[in-house]
């Protein structure tokens, strides 16, 4: 029996961060698995570029297995294999990791979410809901994920042009439904589900996510800690790992 294979595809604006590219070149020359080609689309739109790349991906390469990654994510092959060994074309063509998000990027203590949801009704609206606090070490199903850490199989492709008979149809976008903005990854999961591809995720197949926030004193208090003294004064000392002047 052949082997299957796999090409990996990732979106950016022409710029990437050292340890995803570090990240990529581990998993395509150490996970064991033999990669057809790597996908690449540069722009500023999200939803056309990845819509470019799966169209291209679908028409013209031959790969059984396409494995989307976001330009600040890094996977190892560790990761990667997580969720190949788990793939079944049949049974599991939809397979992501977990890597964590934020909304609010720019704060010094900004709360950490899973990019993995469930779909909710609220007050009769339409939302999405974070699976937060995150299952430890578990393959569950889950309605939507973030495209950072994303394998699919071929089928996944013709399954949701099957629900569009009358010509084609994006595969992502983003809209707005009752009061919740959808992004592009959530949109192409809510068509998934509409064709009937579940979605499997492993929770232990965690990635880091590169991100910026406020390296400022909210953060320094909130990484250290604070003593009964410093609480009194309201002043912050040092604590290991931190270098103190020496005396005389």
């Amino acid at each position: 029996m052949a082997q299957e294979t796999v090409s990996i595809a990732w979106c950016d604006n022409g710029n990437v961060d050292g340890r995803f590219m570090q990240g990529v070149t581990d998993v395509l020359l150490r996970s064991g698995v033999k990669f057809e080609s790597t996908l690449r689309s540069q722009g500023n739109q999200i939803a056309r570029q990845r819509n470019k790349v799966i169209n291209y991906w679908y028409d013209n390469n031959k790969s059984d297995w396409l494995l989307w990654v976001d330009s600040d994510v890094v996977i190892s092959p560790e990761t990667f294999l997580k969720l190949w060994d788990k793939k079944d074309a049949l049974t599991k063509p939809l397979l992501t990791g977990v890597y964590f998000t934020t909304t609010t990027p720019e704060e010094s203590l900004m709360v950490p979410l899973p990019t993995v949801y469930e779909f909710v009704e609220r007050e009769g609206e339409f939302t999405i809901k974070a699976l937060h606090p995150l299952p430890e070490n578990k393959f569950i199903q889950v309605d939507a994920a973030g495209f950072g850490f994303v394998l699919m199989h071929r089928s996944v492709v013709e399954k949701i042009k099957g629900i569009f008979p009358e010509g084609n149809h994006p595969f992502f976008a983003e809209a707005g439904i009752d009061n919740t903005f959808i992004g592009e990854d959530i949109y192409f999961f809510m068509l998934a589900g509409k064709a009937e591809v579940p979605l499997w995720c492993d929770t232990s197949a965690l990635v880091p996510h590169m991100k910026r926030f406020s390296f400022d004193e909210h953060y320094y208090k909130a990484f250290l800690g604070k003593t009964k003294e410093e609480k009194k004064s309201n002043l912050i000392l040092p604590k290991q790992g931190l270098i103190t002047p020496k005396k005389g």
